[in-house]
């Protein structure tokens, strides 16, 4: 099984296992996919990368670098693009928990949009900006009728999201532009898709009716989902049919780009900008994980249990999601041998996939676990083992953009009992 050209096991021989390695020639198409004007439209939407799903600098630098903004939920995300380079001009700032020190890190940074995440958040970011005597572009976050809720945004229903944005106009301090509808649960197919715009932009007319508001920036968040990444549920559909039915990039632009300009049209009022902030959908599938046989253990009734080296520490989002897995060396070859594939920790709870065919696995073999770009970097830990290597992988060119952690790496910030003792 090869890449570029590049044998998988022999990038595993030389960067050692586990192993992520980074496409760069699909995060380059990606972009450019998202980044397209749907046929027969005026423009497109301006995309911003989401940091939380893939925070890998090197990865996010060259997102930055092909034209994409910076969407960061946290101080230390904001601390990264600015570090990185990126405009504060070019950064959407999303998520709760937001504090007065962090309020006034964000209207001191004059961001391009914040967005409020509930209704308590409205006058902390508020009180900032009149005391640092600025003007923040803000947003609020709601949450419509099958997206997530509780921490998340603030329900239309009720008329609890129209309230929020009355007392928002109220504070002379802020300047209420955006909305924010990040809808959390997969975009799996075209009539979700067409439900979930529908009440944004029915809100946006109830806005403008009530409030006299006109939304400047109408941010969609992302949750488009990976075509070849799936649930881990009991659908009766067969595998490919599930990921027939998935929208593509292009169809999905096309789609909601076409739904908020011809609503716009019809009500005789300019259409805003429209925001996304995809993640899964734009580095999902530029990713994979490389990992090897540790053992094997026949014992008992079932499936021989092939002991990875990578396990939930890295690789935990497979509880709950489909990927396809390969094996390296026999790629091609026919299932012939079921397999537990479990990881190396002391737990029994470390387990990738209860039951997988595969060609005869031998200790030492590669596996590599497809369209491991969003959330498996991010929720790695160095759970009794160390976290493993990133290479980015460009035509002729393997480039290590971070190294394998250390066993000193794990304990750097530690103190021994001789030291505490000074």
């Amino acid at each position: 099984m090869c890449l570029e050209g590049r044998s998988l096991a022999s990038l595993a021989d030389r960067w050692g296992s586990p192993l992520f390695v980074v496409h760069a020639a699909r995060l380059a198409e990606n972009v450019r996919r998202f980044q397209q004007v749907p046929p027969g439209r005026q423009r497109g939407a301006e995309v911003f990368c989401s940091y939380k799903t893939n925070p890998i600098p090197a990865v996010i630098q060259r997102l930055s670098q092909l034209g994409l903004g910076a969407e960061v939920v946290s101080p230390y995300e904001l601390w990264l693009a600015m570090r990185l380079g990126v405009a504060p001009g070019s950064i959407i700032y999303n998520g709760p928990g937001k504090t007065p020190g962090i309020a006034r890190t964000l209207v001191q940074n004059e961001l391009l949009l914040t967005n409020l995440n509930h209704r308590e958040e409205i006058a902390l970011v508020a009180r900032a900006a009149a005391e640092l005597d600025k003007r923040p572009n803000v947003g609020l976050r709601v949450a419509t009728s099958d997206s997530w809720s509780g921490k998340f945004g603030i329900p239309i229903a009720g008329g609890q999201a129209l309230a929020a944005y009355e007392e928002a106009l109220s504070h002379p301090s802020l300047r209420v532009v955006g909305l924010h509808a990040h809808r959390g649960v997969a975009i799996e197919d075209a009539e979700t898709l067409e439900r979930f715009v529908r009440e944004v932009l029915e809100f946006c007319d109830v806005l403008h009716a009530r409030l006299g508001l006109a939304v400047e920036m109408l941010d969609f968040g992302g949750s488009l989902a990976v075509p070849t990444v799936l649930p881990l549920d009991a659908s009766p559909l067969p595998l490919a049919e599930r990921v027939r039915r998935r929208l593509s990039i292009e169809d999905y632009l096309a789609r909601l780009i076409g739904q908020v300009e011809d609503h716009f049209h019809r009500a005789g009022r300019p259409a805003p900008r429209i925001f996304l902030e995809p993640g899964r959908a734009m580095t999902g599938n530029t990713q994979l994980l490389l990992c090897r046989v540790s053992s094997l253990n026949a014992a008992g009734a079932g499936p021989a249990h092939a002991i990875l080296d990578a396990g939930e520490n890295i690789a935990h989002i497979l509880h709950r999601e489909y990927h396809e897995i390969f094996h390296v060396e026999r790629w091609g070859e026919t299932p012939s041998e079921t397999y537990s594939l479990d990881g190396p920790t002391c737990s029994p709870m470390d387990r990738l996939r209860a039951t997988i065919e595969l060609p005869r696995l031998r200790t030492g073999d590669t596996l590599a676990v497809m369209d491991a770009g969003a959330y498996l970097v991010s929720f790695s830990n160095s759970f009794c083992f160390p976290q493993p290597g990133i290479v980015v992988l460009e035509q002729d060119r393997e480039t290590l953009v971070r190294r394998a952690e250390t066993y000193e790496d794990m304990v750097s910030r530690d103190l021994y009992a001789s030291d505490a003792a000074r």
